[in-house]
């Protein structure tokens, strides 16, 4: 099962931003992930379409499982 970490961000305009990291550690916390989203702002490490990321909006994390089927 593959996780993945999805940290969204508001920008200078107002708008929300996600940035998304697959494969996470099965045992990250929340504070860990506030403290990676406070680097990603105070660094300005990203930007987006419109303007830097500017505050903290959500975190979640999401689970992907895939099943092959046998269709031949």
């Amino acid at each position: 099962m593959a996780k993945t970490l999805v940290m969204n961000f508001l920008n200078e305009e107002g708008k929300k931003t996600a940035i998304r990291v697959n494969n996470i550690r099965e045992d990250i916390t929340d504070l860990e992930v506030s403290a990676a989203m406070d680097v990603i702002i105070q660094k300005n490490i990203f930007s987006s379409t419109g303007g830097d990321l500017k505050f903290k909006d959500s975190a979640s994390i999401t689970d992907k499982t895939s099943s092959e089927l046998s269709v031949k």
